[in-house]
């Protein structure tokens, strides 16, 4: 058996953390940076378009930002950096979204594979049912079905779909039938996973 799929659905709520976070100057790995999080706490509030700035919510829902003496602060990254005043202080919250077939809650970054949502930020590829389905795959890699193939064929046509998905999510089915590209047969492939999607079931 493969794993299943399920249904994520957005609660008005964010769980709010305080972030410290310092960039690392290397020639080596100039992305590369330090970042630590401590949880303080659930808010009510509203969903914007995640990635558009660093919370997911809108910034006057959320507390304001405590003194940097509060004990709440995270003082050291994993990786044993330590951070100093001079690093960046923030308040940011992660929404809160409720499985359908559990009931239970979670956040987009710890939901499990299977987990299946409407990224309606990415409102620039929808589908007949103008949903923007994003879900994660087995080994916990996320897999915008309704995006382009890295592989596509028709980069510059926006009507085709390089997966096409068929029924009603969860249980979606995901191949090449409709008008699609010559880019694989319908298969993802995400980090060490490679398989099929068929009736909201991952398959090898």
């Amino acid at each position: 058996m493969g794993v299943l799929c399920f249904w994520l659905e957005p609660e008005p709520a964010a769980r709010v953390y305080l972030r410290r976070y310092a960039r690392w100057n290397s020639a080596v790995d100039p992305k590369h940076y330090h970042s630590a999080l401590t949880f303080i706490g659930n808010v009510h509030a509203r969903l914007v378009r995640p990635h558009a700035a660093l919370s997911e919510v809108w910034e006057e829902d959320l507390p304001p930002m405590p003194s940097h003496k509060d004990s709440h602060w995270p003082t050291a990254c994993d990786c044993g950096y330590r951070f100093v005043d001079e690093d960046e202080w923030q308040v940011f919250g992660k929404p809160i979204y409720r499985r359908l077939d559990t009931r239970e809650l979670t956040t987009l970054q710890e939901a499990p594979e299977g987990a299946m949502w409407d990224a309606f930020w990415l409102d620039h590829r929808k589908g007949e049912d103008g949903l923007s389905i994003m879900v994660k795959c087995p080994g916990g890699k996320e897999w915008w079905i309704d995006g382009q193939a890295t592989n596509c064929t028709m980069p510059k046509d926006q009507v085709h779909r390089c997966w096409v998905r068929h029924g009603v999510p969860p249980a979606l089915t995901v191949n090449k039938a409709g008008k699609t590209c010559a880019a694989g047969a319908g298969s993802i492939v995400a980090g060490s996973y490679h398989g099929f999607l068929r009736n909201g079931e991952f398959q090898p």
